[in-house]
């Protein structure tokens, strides 16, 4: 008796990039991918974490 480690394979096919993508829409303006505060407390704590590590190197 033989087992297959895993799940066993699927009938249908993966879909291919045509057909995920076949329904967007190109981006008209960047403007259109801009939301404000997004990444506020990321960029605060990243730049941070950047002035500590030069200021440590500098030392």
């Amino acid at each position: 008796m033989t087992t297959q480690p895993g799940p066993s394979p699927s009938a249908r096919p993966a879909p291919t990039v045509d057909e995920i993508f076949a329904k967007a829409t190109p981006v008209s303006s960047i403007d259109a991918l801009a939301q404000d505060g997004i990444f506020d407390d990321e960029l605060d704590d990243f730049l941070a974490d950047l002035r500590q590590m030069r200021r440590s190197s500098i030392a």
